[in-house]
């Protein structure tokens, strides 16, 4: 077993346009570890994401998993990454999905409402129904860190409590990084916080250093 378990980001920037998005960015994930981030919109999140798993090119970055240096995290095979946007085609059925993920035989499909869904195709399913499964797949996964962009977007509250259920539970086989404006959520969940602020993470004990970093409002 690999005595570093972690995935690791170093001096991490990124510009668009001459203009700076990501600044000397510095992040470790530890395995069994669930890291929070929180920053206003356009803050470089998103960016952020899309540079380790390998969607976008960062000016520079050292980054390293488990002890490897890699450029493109999808490459590892260890990283997986949930966008924003859905990203399963509306022609798949559930079932499908899990076969191309290899997760015949994972406990994702013992979860009840997973099996009540299975046969369902991705176009005959609800938006919340879809972004659940869309979550508990890169969750479970075969990857040994898995990023979040906004998961909890698009769930009903007894979704968001499911997936958060499953969070915890994955957290004992998993490095997972989450990012979301649900920051009470994410707050709940995560062994450490940053706050995404003018291109670099600023490590967060409590919520009234998001106050004091204008964040949140005193009234939040």
């Amino acid at each position: 077993m690999c005595a570093d378990r972690s995935l690791y980001i170093d001096s991490l920037s990124f510009s668009r346009g001459g203009r700076a998005i990501l600044s000397g960015v510095y992040l470790q994930v530890p395995s069994n570890t669930i890291v929070g981030i929180l920053g206003r919109n356009g803050s470089g999140k998103s960016t952020l994401m899309n540079c380790v798993f390998g969607n976008s090119r960062p000016d520079f970055a050292f980054m390293k998993c488990d002890g490897k240096v890699f450029k493109h995290g999808y490459l590892t095979k260890e990283i997986t990454y949930l966008p924003q946007h859905g990203f399963v085609p509306k022609n798949l059925s559930v079932r499908r999905c899990i076969e191309l993920f290899g997760l015949q035989d994972s406990p994702l499909t013992e979860i009840p409402i997973i099996q009540e869904y299975i046969h369902f195709k991705f176009e005959n399913l609800s938006l919340g129904f879809a972004r659940l499964f869309e979550n508990l797949l890169i969750l479970y996964s075969k990857a040994s860190y898995s990023l979040f962009d906004e998961p909890f977007v698009g769930l009903s509250p007894l979704y968001i409590e499911l997936f958060k259920e499953h969070l915890q539970h994955m957290r004992e086989f998993k490095g997972i990084l989450i990012s979301d404006h649900y920051y009470h959520d994410v707050m709940e969940l995560s062994d450490e916080m940053y706050l995404m602020k003018e291109g670099s993470l600023l490590k967060i004990n409590g919520k009234d250093e998001l106050v004091l970093h204008q964040y949140l409002n005193m009234s939040d």
